[in-house]
C-alpha cells in the first residue's frame, strides 16, 4: 500500500467500519470457482481456568480488549491489500449495493454471454468481481491467494461452488409439480447456494466434487476447513420425508413422557404403549421395545437413546403396530426410501472418512428447517463416529430460529454422554424469507426469532454456552467453535466470552474462528 497516497486516503475515509468490507467473502458462483471465506486466525486452548465472578477483573479486561482491537483502524483491516485490490473492491461493494444489479445478477450475466460472448465476459468479470469474491478455479490459482492471507494471520476455507454437470438419465425419484421444496432462492436478499436432485448419478458426482474440494484443503491449507451441503448428496424430497419422520418420533417421546421430566419410565412406556399400540403378546412385546431404549438398563429411557435407538426401520415396526393410522404411521418411509437414506448416509461418511484421514475438518451446513432434522441426524451420526479424539466434523447452528439453544444444548449433552468431542459453526442463518412465506403458507408458527435483537441474544447466548461447557472449563474437551459473523459486537463478545472463561490464545488444542460470510 503507497504511503502518502492522498486517494487512498480519501478512500479510507470514506470507508466507516472495516468490517462491513471484507476481502474474498463469499458469493455464489456457477462455474466451478473455488471460494476462500475470510477466518482471522486460528486460536487454540492449551490451558483453561474457571470463570472470574469478579466485576473489577472483567473490567480490566474490557479495557484491555479496547485497546488490543482497533477496529476502524484501516491500516490493519487492510494491511494485506494493495491499493489496486483496495480501489476494487471499493467498486465491486458499490455496484453490489444497487438492489436491482443483485436481483437480477443471473439475467444481466445472461445477456452478457449472449451479446459479447464468454471470451470478452470472462476477460471483464475474471479481474473485477471474480477477482475479488473468488479465491481461484484450482489448487493452483488458489495457493497464492491463501498464501498472501496467511501472511497477515488471516487462514481458509474452500467452498467449492459448482454443481456436478452429468446427464439425467437414470432418474430415480422427482420432486412433484406441486412440492414446496425449493431448488432455487430468490427474493428481496441475496441468492443462496442449494443443490436440486436430478439422480442417483448426479449425487455420486457431487461426491467426487467434495473430494477434490478437501484434498484440495488438505494441500494448501493443511488442517484447515472444507464446507459441503448434504442437500447434495440426496433427494431433498427424501430429506423432506426423513425429517419429518424424525419429528413424529421427537413427538411420540413427549407423549411417553408423561410427567414432562425428560425420561421415560418403564410403567410410562406400558402406559403410553397400551393406549396407542395393540398387538399379540403386549407384555413381551413391551419389555422387548423398551430394553431396546434402555440397553444400559438403567430403568429409564432419556431422549438421546430414544432418538438414536428408533431409527426408521424400528419405526415402520411400531407403525404396525398402531391402533389408528395417523401422523405417525403416515410418516413411516418406505424400503425404498430407507435405501436411498443409506445411500446418502454412506456418502456423507465417505466424505468424512476421506477428511479424517486428510488431517481436514469438514463443515455440514444447516440448511431449510424441514430438510434440518434429517441434517442434524447424519452430522452427529458422523460425529459419533468421527470426532472422538478430534473435531473432525462442524454441526451448524441456525441462531435466528426459535429452538437453536435448546437443540444445541441437546446436542453438547449428547456428546458429553456418548464422549465425544462437540464441534460447531454458529451462523445467524441465511433463508428467513422462505421459512417465514412456507410457515404462513402451511398455516405454522413461524419458526424465526420475532426481532434482530433476539436472534443477537440467541447467538451470543450459544456462543457463552459452548465456551462455558463443563468439559471446556475442565479441560477435557476443546472449544471447537467457529464464530461466524460479519458482526462487530459479536467479534467482541467472543473474545470478551474466552478471555473471561480463562481461554488462551495458544497455537494447540481450541479452535476459534472469525468467519467474513
Amino acid at each position: 500500500m503507497a504511503k502518502g497516497s492522498i486517494a487512498l486516503k480519501n478512500l479510507l475515509r470514506r470507508i466507516k467500519n472495516p468490517l462491513s468490507f471484507p476481502y474474498l467473502n463469499e458469493k455464489k458462483a456457477k462455474d466451478g470457482f473455488w471460494h476462500s471465506r475470510q477466518r482471522n486466525g486460528d486460536f487454540r486452548l492449551l490451558t483453561s481456568t474457571k470463570r472470574s465472578t469478579e466485576s473489577s477483573q472483567s473490567q480490566e479486561r474490557a479495557s484491555s480488549l479496547e485497546k488490543k482491537i482497533k477496529f476502524q483502524d484501516g491500516k490493519i483491516a487492510y494491511k494485506n491489500l494493495t491499493t489496486s485490490q483496495l480501489i476494487r473492491a471499493y467498486l465491486v461493494f458499490n455496484i453490489c449495493g444497487f438492489r436491482w444489479v443483485v436481483n437480477n445478477s443471473d439475467r444481466l450475466l445472461q445477456a452478457s454471454l449472449r451479446i459479447f460472448g464468454t471470451t470478452i465476459v470472462k476477460w471483464a468479470l475474471r479481474p473485477t468481481m471474480f477477482g475479488h469474491f473468488c479465491g481461484g478455479e484450482d489448487l493452483r490459482t488458489i495457493q497464492p491467494t491463501v498464501e498472501n492471507l496467511k501472511r497477515s494471520g488471516i487462514g481458509g476455507i474452500l467452498d467449492y461452488a459448482a454443481e456436478a454437470d452429468v446427464g439425467a438419465d437414470v432418474t430415480i425419484s422427482t420432486a412433484s409439480a406441486d412440492s414446496d421444496v425449493p431448488t432455487t432462492t430468490r427474493s428481496n436478499q441475496a441468492l443462496a447456494r442449494e443443490y436440486s436432485y436430478q439422480t442417483e448419478r448426479q449425487c455420486d458426482a457431487n461426491v467426487k466434487i467434495f473430494e477434490t474440494a478437501i484434498r484440495a484443503v488438505h494441500g494448501v491449507t493443511p488442517d484447515g476447513f472444507a464446507a459441503i451441503k448434504v442437500t447434495a448428496l440426496g433427494n431433498p424430497i427424501l430429506l423432506e420425508r426423513w425429517s419429518t419422520a424424525l419429528r413424529e418420533i421427537y413427538k411420540l417421546f413427549g407423549r411417553m413422557d408423561v410427567d414432562k421430566d425428560g425420561m421415560v419410565t418403564f410403567e410410562e412406556f406400558t402406559n403410553v404403549w397400551n393406549q396407542l399400540f395393540v398387538g399379540d403378546s403386549m407384555e413381551i412385546i413391551i419389555n422387548d421395545m423398551f430394553k431396546r431404549f434402555d440397553k444400559k438398563g438403567k430403568g429409564f429411557i432419556d431422549p438421546i437413546a430414544w432418538t438414536t435407538t428408533l431409527d426408521p426401520p424400528l419405526m415402520r415396526r411400531l407403525a404396525g403396530y398402531c391402533k389408528k393410522q395417523g401422523s405417525f404411521a403416515q410418516a413411516v418411509l418406505t424400503t425404498d426410501e430407507e435405501k436411498l437414506v443409506k445411500s446418502m448416509q454412506s456418502r456423507l461418511r465417505r466424505l468424512v472418512a476421506l477428511a479424517a484421514d486428510l488431517n481436514v475438518r469438514l463443515m455440514i451446513d444447516a440448511e431449510h428447517t424441514y430438510f434440518q432434522p434429517a441434517i442434524d441426524n447424519l452430522v452427529l451420526s458422523m460425529q459419533r463416529e468421527f470426532n472422538k479424539n478430534t473435531d473432525c466434523v462442524y454441526q451448524t447452528i441456525q441462531c435466528y430460529l426459535k429452538d437453536a439453544r435448546t437443540r444445541n444444548q441437546l446436542f453438547m449433552d449428547q456428546a458429553r454422554i456418548e464422549n465425544w468431542q462437540y464441534a460447531v459453526k454458529i451462523v445467524r442463518g441465511a433463508y428467513m424469507h422462505q421459512e417465514r412465506d412456507r410457515a404462513k403458507k402451511r398455516g405454522e408458527e413461524d419458526p424465526i426469532h420475532s426481532t434482530i435483537e433476539d436472534t443477537h441474544k440467541c447467538y451470543e447466548e450459544i456462543m457463552e454456552d459452548v465456551i462455558s461447557r463443563e468439559n471446556v472449563q475442565e479441560g477435557r474437551e476443546k472449544v471447537n467453535l467457529v464464530v461466524a459473523t460479519h458482526n462487530q459486537s459479536s467479534v467482541e463478545c467472543t473474545i470478551r466470552l474466552l478471555e473471561e472463561y480463562g481461554l488462551e490464545r495458544m497455537e494447540s488444542g481450541v479452535t476459534k474462528e472469525w468467519i467474513l460470510c
